[in-house]
C-alpha cells in the first residue's frame, strides 16, 4: 500500500533559531521552508505521495496563482519531488455544507492538468445522514446580512429539518439548472437578505415557499440525491476523460451510507470503465464503520478483478487507524491518505508518538499572549525562557544549575544595553522605514541583543519598541521616557528572577531529573497546565526523544518534545509521520511484483495489455493481489500495470541496476518472476543496497505463494486472502481456547486472609503464596460462579470427546491466569470500578500483553472469549480478536459491533430475554451455552461461525444436566 499526506501548507521554516524563538527572516516570501519530503531523504521519506485538494490549492490567490503557473512538481515553494506522486481532488469536505459541488465536471479536468498531478479524482458530494423527518435546508449565508441572523431560524424548522448556512458562490456550475434553475442569480447582483416573514407559517408551507427560493434549497431526501449526483459526476468525467489525451490518471470516487450502498456503487463505476477507485466520506467516522465499509468494496472489487482478469487500484480517503490495518490490506486496498498523525502534534494529549501504544505529552510552554498586559507578558516570557533552559541542560546533560546562571547573567544584561542601544541609534536610517517588519528586522539584525530581546522579556516588548521607533524621527522625536516607561516595566518583573534558585535548593531536589521535574512542575503550576503534571513526569523520566533515530529526533533533541509553535509542533508531526510509518510498513509491508519484459513490450497500448496477453500466467496469478504495485520491469526500472507501453525498449545490465535500485529504495520486497527464475546481479545488488529484499521465482504459482506469506499469517491462511467465514473440520478434534473470568463467588476457607486491590498489585502471586497460612487454590477450584462451573463441566466433556481445551481467567487480582494456576485468596473485581480503572489496573497487570502473546503464539481452531463488559474492557476487546487468524473462529457475547467487522468472528445474544428461552438466568447464561457447544459439537463435520451460535442456542428437549451429571 500507499500513504498520501495531504498538503495544508504543512511547512517549517528550514533555518528556524530554536535558542530565541525566532523565524530566519520575518518575511515569508524569503523564507526557507521545508516540507517533509525535505526533511527526510528519498529512501526514508514517510509518504509515498501527496494528496492536494482545488480548496486548498484556492484558498488563496498567490498560491492558486503560482500552482497555475509552475505545477505541483516546479513549483518554487511547494517543490514536490519528481519521484512522489499526487493525487488531487476536489476537497469535498470543504463544501460539505453547499447544496452542489461549486465545480463542473470539464473544469475540474483542466484544473487536473493545469496543476500537472498523476492522478485526478472526480467530483464527489458527501453523502451526511439526517436525522430530521423533513431532510435538510441549504441557505446562502449572504442572506443573513439584514435583520436576520443565522441563530433567528425558528426552532420549529430547526426541529425537523437539518439546515446547512454556508457562503454560497456567486456563480454556480451549469449543470445546477438541471436541478434547481432558481439559485443561478446574477453574480453583479446582491444577495436580498431574508426577512421573518420568510419562516414564518406551518412548517410545509415555508418549506415549501423555501424550495423556490433563490437563497435556498430543500431536500427530503437528501443523501440518496448527494449519492446519485456523486455516480452522475462519475459518468460524465470518464466520458470526457476519454475524449481527450489527458496527463493524469482518472480515479473515480464514490460515497454512500452503509457497506450495501458503498458496495452498488462499486459495481457501478467499475460497470462504468474505472480502473482506480476512492472511497470517500469515511474520514473521521468510527473504525467499526470503516472497516464494514472498506471490507465490503474489496470484496466487491476482488469479484470483479477476477471475473474480468483485470487489476483496480483502490483508495481510502482520509482514514488511517492503524487498527484497521488488517482489514484495509487484506481487503486489497493500494493506497490511503491521512493528516492525523501529523495534526495529533498539536491536537489533543499525547502529542509525541513513538508508536501506537508509546505516546508521550510534549511539554507546554506557551508565548505571551498578544492581549496580555506588558508585566504579563514579560513574566510569562521570562518563566518560559527558564523552563525551556533547565529543559536543553537536562536534554544534552549539562548542569541545570549553570545553564540557568548563564542564561540569567546575559538577561540581566540585555536591558541596560537595550536603554543605551536605543538612545544612540533609534534615530539612524534603518529605521527610516514605513513597515513595522522592515524596522523589526533591522533592530533583531543590528543590536546585539535584538533576539535575547525577544526570547527572554516578550516579543510584546520588542514590538512596542519597534512601533515607537517607527513614530521616532529626528525632526518628530518621541520623548525617550516612552521607552524608558516600557524598559521600566521589565526590570521590575527581571527583579524576581533567577526564580529557579529557590526551587534548587530544596532538600529533596538531588538528580538532573528532580531539578528539572521542579522546575517544569513549577512553570506548569504557573501557568494553568497542572492537570498534565503526570504526563510531563512520564515524558521527562523515560526521555522518549533519545529513542527515536529519525533525523528530526537526531537534530533537534529535547525541542521535538516541547509544546510551542509552528515549528517545533509541525517538525513532531513530521516526527509522528515517520513512526506512524513504521507501523504501517511493518504491518503492511511494501511490496513490488513484476515480470521481465521482452522486446514484444513496445508492440502493445498498455502495460496490463502485454501482461494479459504475453505473460498470462503470471498476470493470473498476481493481477488481484494486495500489494503496493506490479508491472513490467526493462531497463527503466518497472513500469506500472496501468501505464501506457514505452515507446523504446531496452534491457541495458547497467541502466536496469540503477533504475531498479532507486526504485526498490521505496519497497521492502522486489518479486521478479523471470523464465529460470533467475536476475540480474547488478540489479538485484542495487535494490538490496537500498534495504529492499528481492525474490525470484520461475513459476508463477509459488510466487503468489511467497508474496501472500510476505503480506502476513492471515494472507497466507487461505487460497482467498479476502476475509471471509472460515470453515474448520472437525472429524480430528478441535482445538479450543476458552478465556474465561474470575468470579465474585470463591471457594476460600474460612480462616484464610483475604487479598484486595492494593496488595494483589504489590505482591506477586507466588509472594502472597509464600506467606503464612495463605491456601494455594487452583483457579479452576477457586471460582465457584454459576458460569464458571458451566464451563468447567463444558470443558471436561469436551475433553472428554477428543478435544484439546485450554482455559484461562481473567482475574482483576493477578491478571491473566492458566485455570491450573494457583492462587491466593482474595477479593477484586473489574466489576466495581469504572472503564478508566479498568484499563489503568489492566495494563498494571499486563492483560492485554499476556493474552495477545497468548494467542500470537498458538494456534487455536476455536476461541470463546465468555467474558462480561467489564472484562471486555480489560482486555479491549475490539482489538484483541484481530488476534484470532482469518481462518480460525474467535467467539464473544452481545457484541454485534465486533462480528459485523469481522468475518471469522461470531457474536451470540446473551440478554435476559435470551436466557428465558434457556430457562436459565443471564448470569450463567454463557456457560450455558458453553454446555451446549459441548454437548452437541460432534453432531457437525464442519464448523463456521454461524454454527457455533446454532450450537449454543439449541433448545434442548432433555435437559443438558442429564448428561453433565457424572461431572
Amino acid at each position: 500500500m500507499r500513504f498520501y499526506v495531504p498538503e495544508w501548507d504543512d511547512a517549517v521554516d528550514s533555518h528556524y533559531d530554536f535558542e530565541h524563538d525566532e523565524l530566519s527572516t520575518l518575511n515569508r516570501q524569503e523564507r526557507d521552508l521545508d516540507y517533509i519530503w525535505d526533511i527526510f531523504e528519498p529512501e526514508t521519506t514517510p509518504v509515498d505521495g501527496v494528496l492536494i485538494s482545488r480548496e486548498q490549492v484556492e484558498e488563496t490567490n498567490r498560491k492558486a496563482e503560482r500552482l497555475a503557473q509552475y505545477g505541483v512538481y516546479d513549483d518554487p515553494v511547494l517543490s514536490i519531488p519528481n519521484w512522489l506522486p499526487t493525487i488531487s481532488d476536489c476537497g469535498a469536505w470543504g463544501y460539505k455544507s453547499l447544496p452542489f459541488p461549486p465545480y463542473g465536471n470539464e473544469d475540474m479536468l483542466d484544473f487536473y492538468e493545469t496543476l500537472d498531478v498523476t492522478v485526478g479524482v472526480t467530483i464527489d458530494h458527501l453523502v451526511l445522514g439526517s436525522g430530521k423527518d423533513k431532510g435538510r435546508l441549504y441557505l446562502d449565508e449572504r442572506a443573513f446580512d439584514g435583520e436576520l441572523n443565522k441563530g433567528d431560524i425558528p426552532d420549529p424548522i430547526t426541529d425537523v429539518v437539518d439546515v446547512m448556512i454556508e457562503e454560497w458562490p456567486e456563480e454556480w456550475p451549469s449543470y445546477v439548472d438541471e436541478y434547481e434553475p432558481t439559485i443561478r442569480a446574477d453574480p453583479d447582483i446582491e444577495v436580498e437578505p431574508f426577512i421573518a416573514e420568510d419562516f414564518r407559517g406551518d412548517i410545509d408551507t415555508v418549506l415549501s415557499r423555501l424550495a423556490q427560493d433563490s437563497r435556498a434549497v430543500y431536500r427530503e431526501h437528501d443523501a440518496e440525491f448527494r449519492y446519485d449526483l456523486t455516480l452522475r459526476n462519475a459518468r460524465e468525467m470518464y466520458d470526457l476523460y476519454q475524449r481527450r489525451d489527458y496527463p493524469f490518471r482518472l480515479m473515480v470516487a464514490i460515497q454512500g451510507w452503509n457497506p450495501d450502498s458503498y458496495s452498488k456503487a462499486t459495481e457501478e463505476v467499475l460497470g462504468m470503465g474505472y480502473d482506480y477507485l476512492g472511497i470517500g466520506g469515511v474520514a473521521g467516522s468510527p473504525v467499526h464503520d470503516v472497516r464494514g465499509i472498506v471490507k465490503s468494496v474489496g470484496k466487491t472489487i476482488k469479484q470483479f478483478e477476477r471475473e474480468h482478469n483485470t487489476r483496480i487500484d483502490s483508495h481510502v480517503f482520509g482514514f488511517a487507524k492503524t487498527e484497521a490495518f488488517e482489514t484495509i490490506g487484506r481487503s486489497g486496498m493500494t493506497s490511503f491518505d491521512s493528516a492525523s498523525m501529523l495534526r495529533s502534534a498539536w491536537t489533543g494529549g499525547q502529542n509525541y508518538r513513538l508508536d501506537n501504544d508509546e505516546r508521550y505529552d510534549a511539554i507546554r510552554v506557551r508565548y505571551p499572549s498578544s492581549r496580555d498586559d506588558l508585566d504579563e507578558a514579560v513574566e510569562t516570557s521570562l518563566r518560559g525562557r527558564e523552563t525551556l533552559v533547565a529543559l536543553r541542560a537536562y536534554d544534552t546533560g549539562d548542569s541545570i544549575r549553570n545553564a540557568l546562571e548563564s542564561w540569567y547573567e546575559q538577561a540581566e544584561k540585555v536591558l541596560p544595553a537595550t536603554r543605551e542601544y536605543l538612545l544612540e541609534h533609534r534615530h539612524d536610517d534603518q529605521y527610516d522605514e514605513s513597515l513595522l517588519q522592515d524596522i523589526e528586522r533591522a533592530f533583531r539584525e543590528d543590536f546585539e541583543y535584538g533576539r535575547e530581546l525577544q526570547a527572554s522579556f516578550s516579543d510584546n516588548l520588542r514590538s512596542k519598541l519597534v512601533k515607537l521607533l517607527r513614530e521616532d524621527t529626528p525632526t518628530a522625536p518621541v520623548p525617550f521616557e516612552e521607552y524608558d516607561e516600557l524598559l521600566s516595566t521589565a526590570v521590575d518583573v527581571f527583579e524576581g528572577f533567577p526564580h529557579a534558585k529557590t526551587i534548587l535548593n530544596e532538600p529533596y531536589v538531588v538528580s538532573d531529573y528532580d531539578r528539572v521535574w521542579a522546575i517544569v512542575r513549577d512553570y506548569a503550576t504557573w501557568i494553568g497546565d497542572d492537570d498534565l503534571l503526570q504526563e510531563y513526569q512520564d515524558t521527562l523520566r523515560s526521555r522518549p526523544w533519545e529513542k527515536c533515530d529519525c533525523p528530526i529526533c537526531r537534530e533537534y533533541g529535547v525541542e521535538v518534545c516541547i509544546f510551542r509553535g509552528n515549528d517545533r509542533n509541525r517538525r513532531r508531526g513530521f516526527h509522528n509521520t515517520r513512526r506512524f510509518y513504521d507501523e504501517f510498513e511493518e504491518d503492511l509491508p511494501k511490496i513490488l511484483v513484476a515480470t521481465q519484459g521482452d522486446a514484444a513490450y513496445s508492440g502493445y497500448e498498455t502495460v496490463e495489455d502485454y501482461l494479459r496477453d504475453k505473460h498470462s500466467s503470471f498476470w493470473n496469478q498476481t493481477h488481484d493481489l494486495p500489494v503496493a504495485e506490479i508491472g513490467v520491469l526493462d531497463a527503466n526500472g518497472v513500469s506500472e500495470w496501468w501505464e501506457e507501453t514505452p515507446s523504446l525498449v531496452s534491457f541495458a545490465p547497467d541502466r536496469m541496476a540503477a533504475n531498479v535500485g532507486e526504485q526498490a529504495a521505496r519497497y521492502q520486497h522486489l518479486f521478479v518472476h523471470t523464465l529460470d527464475g533467475e536476475l540480474d546481479e547488478e540489479a538485484v545488488a542495487a535494490a538490496r543496497e537500498n534495504g529492499c529484499e528481492v525474490h525470484t521465482n520461475s513459476n508463477p504459482r509459488d510466487l503468489r505463494d511467497e508474496i501472500l506469506e510476505v503480506c502476513g499469517q492471515n494472507y497466507a491462511a487461505s487460497d482467498d486472502f479476502v476475509p471471509h467465514p472460515p470453515e474448520i473440520d472437525t472429524e480430528n478434534g478441535l482445538d479450543i481456547l476458552v478465556i474465561d473470568q474470575c468470579s465474585g463467588s470463591k471457594e476460600i476457607p474460612d480462616d484464610a486472609p483475604i487479598f484486595g486491590e492494593e496488595e494483589t498489585l504489590q505482591f506477586s502471586r507466588e509472594n502472597l503464596l509464600a506467606r503464612d497460612n495463605v491456601p494455594g487454590i487452583a483457579a479452576r477450584d477457586l471460582y465457584t460462579g454459576r458460569q464458571q462451573n458451566h464451563v468447567k463441566s463444558a470443558v471436561r466433556w469436551l475433553l472428554r470427546q477428543g478435544h484439546d481445551v485450554d482455559r484461562y481467567f481473567v482475574s482483576a487480582g493477578f491478571g491473566l491466569v492458566a485455570e491450573d494456576e494457583y492462587l491466593p485468596p482474595y477479593e477484586v473485581t473489574f466489576s466495581s470500578m469504572n472503564v478508566s480503572d479498568i484499563r489503568e489496573r489492566s495494563a498494571k497487570l499486563d492483560i492485554q500483553k499476556d493474552l495477545r502473546h497468548l494467542l500470537q503464539e498458538a494456534d487455536y481452531d476455536v476461541v470463546f472469549f465468555t467474558l462480561g463488559k467489564d472484562y471486555y474492557t480489560s482486555i479491549d476487546i475490539d482489538e484483541m480478536v484481530q488476534e484470532v487468524r482469518s481462518d480460525r473462529i474467535g467467539v464473544v457475547f452481545n457484541r454485534e459491533l465486533v462480528e459485523d467487522q469481522f468475518d471469522n468472528i461470531e457474536s451470540i445474544p446473551a440478554r435476559t430475554e435470551d436466557a428465558k428461552e434457556h430457562s436459565t438466568i443471564v448470569v450463567g447464561l454463557k456457560g450455558h451455552y458453553m454446555k451446549n457447544f459441548a454437548r452437541y459439537i460432534d453432531t457437525v463435520d464442519t464448523l463456521r461461525p454461524e454454527t457455533i451460535e446454532e450450537l449454543c442456542r439449541r433448545v434442548e428437549e432433555v435437559p443438558p444436566q442429564a448428561e453433565f451429571e457424572s461431572e
